[in-house]
């Protein structure tokens, strides 16, 4: 069997301005991309004994097994028609090539959790290099599917970019005792990703609930990993973006607690390792 006859689940395939992420290395924000977005998260299905973050904006990416994906035919339409799932890497592919456009930076890798499907992404990555699609790959990942060191060395050669999201106790990602076991895996994942040449920066949704401790925490952690021409990894701080009523009146942050937090976490890394991140596809009504 051909690497295009390989099969897997996607959640979705559309062409977008990457609305996140901030000023710091290894951002994209305000680039096109054409995100590919697999199915299936490690921590919704209860990895670290949660049913995964409570602000998710993909939850329709959450389990793996689902019927069907939708992709656009016509970048930037919105439209999305419906194909069966498991998908092969061949009509992944055509979707791909039938929406790159003259504006676009980079491909991302998004999900639900892509490494979720690691060999399928290695696969998927290769294949389009080998279809001359050669436009800079972009992760974007929770950091807490461990991985080989083979399948590390596979990802440097072929993703330039990564976001990692960093968990903070008020996602709810995890059942409280095994919140630092995340956030140590998360920051682990991060440092392999530095160090093999991947220009990778954390990304913390934020919320009214966001301990301070947290943001000290953290800091100081990323504040110890740098690549090797000696920059620190960059932190971007995204408010949490939310549309029910109810967790608008429990979480939905303050200007005086975002300020905050961006004190906090200067107090271990430079100004050039922050920015703020938000969510502008969705004030923009973009995919």
């Amino acid at each position: 069997m051909s690497r295009l006859d390989s099969e897997g689940y996607f959640s979705e395939i559309f062409s977008s301005i990457q609305g996140e992420g901030g000023t710091v290395r290894g951002s994209c924000f305000g680039k096109r991309q054409i995100f590919v977005r697999f199915s299936g998260c490690n921590l919704a299905s209860g990895d670290y004994e949660s049913n995964g973050c409570f602000w998710c904006d993909s939850p329709g990416a959450k389990s793996l097994n689902v019927a069907k994906f939708k992709h656009e035919e016509v970048p930037g339409s919105q439209k999305l028609k419906n194909m069966e799932n498991p998908a092969k890497l061949s009509i992944i592919i055509k979707i791909i090539k039938d929406l790159i456009t003259p504006d676009l930076h980079s491909i991302s890798f998004t999900g639900g959790e892509p490494l979720l499907q690691v060999n399928l992404v290695l696969s998927l990555a290769k294949s389009m290099k080998d279809a001359n699609i050669n436009s800079p790959l972009y992760l974007e990942t929770n950091g807490s599917v461990m991985l080989s060191e083979n399948q590390l060395d596979k990802l440097s050669k072929n993703f330039k970019y990564c976001c990692c999201d960093i968990k903070d106790r008020s996602a709810n990602a995890t059942s409280p005792d095994k919140w630092k076991k995340l956030a140590e895996s998360e920051l682990n994942f991060i440092k392999n990703l530095v160090g093999k040449g991947i220009d990778t920066f954390a990304k913390l949704v934020v919320t009214a609930q966001t301990r301070l401790q947290d943001i000290r925490w953290i800091s100081e952690a990323l504040s110890k990993i740098q690549y090797h021409d000696g920059e620190i990894v960059g932190l971007a701080i995204q408010p949490v973006t939310l549309e029910k009523k109810e967790l608008k009146e429990n979480f939905l942050i303050s200007t005086r607690h975002l300020n905050d937090i961006f004190y906090t976490a200067a107090e271990f890394l430079p100004s050039e390792s922050l920015t703020l991140s938000v969510q502008a596809h969705k004030f923009l009504k973009l995919l």
